[in-house]
């Protein structure tokens, strides 16, 4: 089989957990935790098989398919987002993602399956070069898969990078936390001895990279409902389409529920609403007092208001601004 034309959907999916007996749809700590272990053996033997860091796949692994938590990793057993091209004549699995339409993903019998095809991916020669680096070095492989434009996104190594520290990856064959811009090249299991000549290279225990401390704050925050309508937080690297194929929820309708019809509207950061919002807020709070830097559509998105009920209930036009200090009715 050809693997050639295999393209690879990117998604980067944090955490977003559910209430009471609400099925889980985002990560946890937890949910990553247990990904690892679960997946960690495959890991090592596609190291050993096809030289791509154990590190490397478990971090892409768990951006890609949400710790296993996504509709196209429980659906079909994908988790690398590996469309049906390059001759695959097996099963399909239709989603939503950046593309025009609906795009045809492959459908595996097992998630082993998924990996070996990602390993096999990796072997084309567009990432021929980065065999060139140790299998312990992450950071390398993270910003030369970025390079050779696996992702689209231009922090997909930086979030690699935060999963391989924040979970401790880099020790699963052997290796050592990395300083920023500083590689290794030890080709052999590290000893000890070696250790201690790494100084150089590695950071201390307690050390916290800024990859890491965006994991660890997105993986610490969580979103589940807003004035009883679902939502998420679009995290590092994180696009609307990642968010649609997640949830199975068609691209346009995210549009429509977050009110924009441009993708650009929402930032990291933002909140992401997957259902449609209410015109009232339903929580105990009657009225808001206007802080710095808001504005009329964040409010909205922050108490799970639609906008134009918003701008009712107070009076106000599209055309308003607000000021700090103002007092705005929710409901």
């Amino acid at each position: 089989m050809s693997y050639k034309n295999l393209r690879i959907k990117r998604m980067v999916v944090l955490s977003l957990c559910a209430l009471f007996n609400v099925y889980i749809l985002g990560q946890s700590s937890a949910d990553i935790q247990a990904y690892i272990e679960r997946y960690r053996e495959t890991a090592l033997r596609h190291e050993r098989e096809y030289g791509i860091p154990a590190s490397i796949t478990l971090a892409q692994g768990i951006l890609e398919s949400g710790a296993g938590k996504s509709a196209l990793s429980r659906n079909a057993n994908n988790h690398f987002g590996i469309k049906a091209f390059g001759g695959w004549t097996g099963p399909v699995y239709r989603a939503k993602d950046d593309e025009v339409g609906l795009s045809q993903f492959r459908v595996y019998n097992t998630a082993d399956e998924s990996f070996r095809d990602h390993a096999k991916v990796l072997q084309g020669a567009r990432y021929r070069f980065l065999y060139d680096k140790s299998i312990f070095d992450y950071r390398g492989w993270a910003n030369g898969l970025q390079k050779a434009g696996y992702a689209t996104s231009p922090i997909y190594a930086k979030a690699l990078i935060g999963y391989i520290e924040a979970y401790n990856l880099y020790a699963i064959n052997g290796g050592v936390k990395l300083k920023k811009g500083k590689t290794t090249v030890i080709t052999k299991t590290i000893t000890v001895e070696e250790l201690v000549e790494m100084d150089d290279v590695c950071m201390g225990e307690n050390e916290i990279s800024e990859e890491e401390e965006i994991v660890r704050e997105a993986v610490r925050k969580f979103v589940v409902d807003i004035n009883d309508v679902r939502c998420a937080i679009l995290y590092p690297g994180e696009t609307l389409s990642s968010i649609a194929l997640r949830y199975d929820v068609p691209y346009e309708k995210l549009l429509e529920y977050n009110e924009t019809t441009n993708e650009k509207d929402i930032h990291e950061g933002d909140i992401v609403f997957i259902e449609r919002k209410k015109k009232r807020y339903n929580g105990a709070q009657d009225y808001y007092r206007v802080r710095e830097g808001d504005t009329l559509y964040k409010i909205s998105q922050q108490f799970g208001i639609r906008l134009n009920n918003l701008l009712k209930l107070n009076d106000l036009s599209v055309f308003s601004s607000v000021k700090e200090g103002q007092r705005l009715r929710l409901k």
